[in-house]
């Protein structure tokens, strides 16, 4: 009797660890799917970016702006249901392949001023603020300085800064990368505040 007990608590212990082992692949599988579904979105069409967040659910998909958004998204949907995995949240955007172009050829120009001005002692902790980057509009070269706006000198510090900014913005080698974009050049100082 002893014998036939164990034997039936070693079947059930031994049923519930595959069925325990079983769960976990299927997760696994699961994660597997969405990589290779956006792998295969990234394939049909042209796309600028994805991002997912398996917590919220969430796929973020942005798309050269050529490509039918709803075409691409009811394809990610298809996709996600055909692999059980509809829970997730959906948003394609179309973006502008120009418009990242010069995003991206500011975003280095801006690190490489950064660069520039931290390697003289004077403007070694100066950083730059993010902003936006459009297409018809000039850029705006933000730097965000270790100061208050009501220092003594402050804005004549902001304006050395400025000088040294545009006179590195007209390298050669600077003027080639901007392609004649227009831009403004504006100092922070440590709290936010505009000073020149």
């Amino acid at each position: 009797m002893k014998l036939i007990r164990n034997i039936v608590f070693l079947s059930c212990f031994a049923l519930l660890l595959t069925a325990c082992q079983n769960a976990d692949t299927t997760s696994n599988t699961q994660n597997k799917d969405l990589d290779t579904i956006l792998s295969d979105i990234s394939d049909k069409y042209v796309v600028l970016s994805v991002g997912t967040d398996s917590k919220s659910k969430d796929i973020k998909v942005e798309v050269e702006d050529t490509e039918d958004v709803d075409k691409v998204k009811a394809d990610i949907k298809r996709q996600l249901k055909e692999n059980d995995l509809s829970a997730y949240k959906v948003d394609v955007r179309e973006k502008n392949v120009k418009q990242v172009e010069k995003e991206n050829r500011w975003l280095d120009i801006e690190n490489k001023v950064l660069v520039d001005l931290q390697e003289n002692k004077k403007y070694k902790n100066v950083t730059y603020k993010k902003t936006d980057v459009t297409l018809k509009q000039p850029v705006t070269v933000a730097i965000v300085t270790p100061i208050n706006k009501s220092d003594d000198g402050a804005h004549q510090y902001s304006e050395n800064i400025k000088r040294e900014v545009n006179t590195f913005l007209q390298t050669k080698d600077i003027k080639k990368k901007s392609k004649g974009d227009s831009y403004n050049i504006v100092i922070y100082d440590q709290d936010d505040q505009v000073i020149s």
